[in-house]
């Protein structure tokens, strides 16, 4: 099996980590492929990004959750299988351990792992200009400017008008993303084997407003109703502004998504307990701690 490596470069840990998996795979004689927009910076040799599109099997993702978003919208056309390895804080979608590591490739080599296929947002932004075309692995984001003041969003679901919104802003989010920006708005954390995505307002001005479910062939529109100073982010990363006239259609893709590694051990909830803490006592800890 073929493995490359997508590295966060503005983390110490992770290029370090980066040049002891590429010494350990030179003298394994199955090297890891870099390419050459990073290898320069890890000491090492590059091929060109086609060719490494090409050749690679699974891609080792060496940084954060955000690092792991941006290797998703890498390879999302070419079917590279992605396997996170954390060297930052929170993260759900980069669960390998670094201390680990080279266990859990030989154990992805020997074939002891499953490939779970994460469905995109495809979102359809519509401008007087142009209409562009836009996929996340995480969310989409419809949120207000620099202005401290509300925005207001005209809902609708297969063309039907189900609310108006006057918030800080709306959340498109699939079930991967809900353990993101989704979740620190109240909404719902939702396994990723499910079919949906979830429309979260952020700090809505409304009582009604609540998170919400869509079916897996739902379509969303919204639309801003009063001249608002708007943006629409993609995945935390592009931001395209959004104007009264302007119209964002979201549904999950049937084309686009992502092939995450998942080994036998990490399991979804297991997962959610040690990240969240479900269960910590903290009074408890400090008392044992003294005693």
């Amino acid at each position: 099996m073929k493995f490359g490596l997508i590295v966060n470069l503005a983390k110490p840990e992770a290029i370090q980590l980066a040049g002891e998996l590429c010494a350990w795979g030179r003298k394994r004689n199955n090297p890891f492929l870099l390419f050459a927009e990073e290898a320069p910076a890890l000491r090492q040799n590059g091929i060109p990004l086609d060719r490494w599109l090409a050749e690679v099997e699974t891609a080792l993702v060496i940084g954060g959750d955000g690092t792991f978003l941006q290797a998703a919208h890498l390879v999302q056309h070419s079917g590279i299988n992605l396997f996170g390895v954390s060297v930052g804080h929170l993260g759900f979608l980069a669960v390998g351990d670094p201390r680990r590591v080279c266990e859990q490739i030989e154990q992805i080599e020997k074939g002891d792992f499953k490939i779970e296929r994460r469905r995109c947002l495809e979102g359809v932004l519509a401008t007087e200009e142009k209409e562009r075309r836009l996929f996340a692995l995480n969310d989409l984001v419809l949120s207000k400017g620099i202005q401290a003041r509300l925005v207001s969003l005209d809902v609708q679901v297969q063309g039907k008008p189900i609310c108006e919104y006057r918030a800080d802003g709306v959340i498109v989010s699939t079930p991967t993303g809900s353990t993101a920006y989704a979740l620190s708005a109240g909404g719902p954390i939702v396994p990723p084997s499910l079919d949906c995505m979830l429309l979260v307002p952020i700090c809505a001005h409304t009582l009604y407003a609540r998170p919400t479910l869509l079916g897996p062939d739902d379509c969303l529109t919204l639309r801003p109703t009063e001249n608002s100073e708007l943006f629409l982010t993609v995945d935390g990363a592009d931001v395209y502004p959004l104007s009264s006239r302007d119209r964002l259609d979201v549904r999950l893709s049937k084309d686009h998504g992502v092939n995450t590694v998942s080994l036998p051990q990490f399991d979804y909830y297991d997962l959610l307990h040690e990240k969240l803490l479900w269960g910590w006592n903290p009074v408890s800890e400090r008392s044992a701690r003294r005693a």
